[in-house]
């Protein structure tokens, strides 16, 4: 491929126009040099790049790694970090953000070039079994919501919705990656570790899950307890023409809380097929 769209994050011009220079000849598209993290992060959500190359110290308060952390929560945008560190600190710190590369410093044309390429790869492959999920689960809630329909036409409406979402659940993680499997990665043990800590890492890899489903999400904490928010709906049109679709992103939710032994359940409070701006979970 070429003439994919890449953003630069560099915060020494004589450097980024060098980097500017040989991407464009190597046939890529320059869309964006900036050299903070504010505006990074800014950017990233107007031009939407293809891929980032992202320095880790830049000018401003906010490094290369924190703006990673806010494009990754609400976007899916393949991320290299070209950087001078790499002390076991700015490592562990640069991994929690999940790059698609990590360039040392002064660096050789080819070791980018060949490091942009596998990136865009990786992505797009991860894009299409991310498609391939999506229609698969489409499909089959589509089968499985037409079935039920005839099959449990004498139960109440909330009964079909409970034997509906305990049978998706089942179904559903086929598809969804283990979440002791992200533990290990992150050497964390549910046995040792502060519930507050397991919860936060849970988070993060539910965040990262529903991306793999087009789903745009934020977490927060109040009085109430712990909210999740749903900033899109992949499922928008299917859900306002039969809001049952909405069980699915329940049963992911719910699903995924039984992998990870948290006691509580998380409960629907609003949701975009209802008309609301976005869709809203809280955990009790």
């Amino acid at each position: 491929m070429s003439g994919e769209r890449i953003m630069v994050v560099e915060d020494e011009s004589i450097l980024a126009m060098l980097i500017k220079r040989k991407l464009q000849n190597w046939g890529y598209e320059v869309v964006d040099w900036v050299d903070t993290g504010e505006a990074a992060v800014k950017n990233a959500k107007k031009i939407v790049p293809d891929l980032i190359l992202m320095d880790i110290v830049l000018k401003g308060d906010m490094d290369g790694i924190e703006a990673a952390q806010h494009i990754r929560k609400e976007m899916d945008i393949p991320i290299i970090y070209l950087t001078a560190y790499s002390n076991d600190e700015v490592l562990k710190r640069a991994q929690e953000t999940e790059p698609y590369g990590y360039i040392l410093k002064p660096f050789r044309e080819g070791e980018v070039n060949a490091n942009i390429k596998m990136a865009l790869y990786k992505h797009n492959s991860e894009k299409k079994k991310t498609e391939e999920i999506k229609k698969r689960v489409l499909t089959d809630f589509y089968d499985l919501v037409q079935k039920s329909m005839s099959d449990y036409a004498d139960y109440s409406e909330e009964e079909i919705k409970e034997t509906l979402l305990d049978i998706f659940t089942k179904r559903i993680e086929r598809e969804l990656p283990d979440f002791y499997d992200y533990m290990d990665k992150k050497g964390l043990d549910i046995e040792k570790d502060k519930p507050e800590t397991i919860f936060d890492a849970y988070l993060h890899w539910l965040s990262n899950l529903l991306m793999d489903f087009g789903i745009r999400s934020k977490s927060d904490f109040d009085d109430h307890g712990y909210r999740i928010e749903f900033l899109n709906c992949p499922w928008k049109e299917e859900a306002e023409k039969k809001p049952i679709f909405c069980l699915n992103c329940q049963a992911i939710i719910n699903h995924s809380l039984n992998w990870t032994n948290i006691k509580g359940k998380m409960d629907r409070r609003k949701t975009i097929a209802e008309g609301h701006p976005i869709c809203v979970f809280e955990l009790f």
